[in-house]
């Protein structure tokens, strides 16, 4: 009898303990916040692509990372769920020009290696316009 008194109490502290840990213990959810906007190639709109948000650890922060897709030149994070943390973040973008997408190339022919830019996300709605270079138009 003594071990079935005993599965309610561990049950209950089982319970408070994952809520203690789903909840971030410090409110994590009220650091992030969600972003859109533009990102163009050579001065066009990105066709298709991946637009991800990280935290920068070299200037201290931390935090959940936020990505999207990116259609037609467009991208928001609520369309992903992964709102971005807030403060200064390392941006990568990746770009295709969308035509026969496949499993290993989802957003077709790449146009550029990978892009990156450092900026910085506050707590409100931030829109970004981002372009990223044509290769023709860096400095080597």
């Amino acid at each position: 009898m003594r071990s079935r008194c005993c599965r309610p109490r561990a049950a209950s502290l089982g319970l408070v303990f994952g809520v203690l840990l789903f909840s971030g213990c410090g409110g994590t959810l009220d650091n992030t916040t969600h972003v859109s906007g533009t990102v163009t190639f050579d001065g066009k709109p990105l066709p298709a692509g991946m637009i991800v948000f990280e935290p920068d650890p070299a200037k201290g922060n931390r935090g959940q990372q936020g990505h999207a897709d990116i259609k037609d030149g467009r991208f928001d994070t609520r369309s992903s769920g992964k709102g971005v943390a807030i403060g200064p973040q390392v941006v990568r973008i990746t770009g295709g020009d969308g035509a026969n997408p496949e499993p290993f190339t989802p957003f077709g022919k790449l146009l550029f290696e990978e892009h990156t830019v450092r900026l910085d996300v506050s707590k409100e709605p931030s829109a970004f316009q981002l372009d990223v270079p044509s290769p023709k138009h860096k400095k080597k």
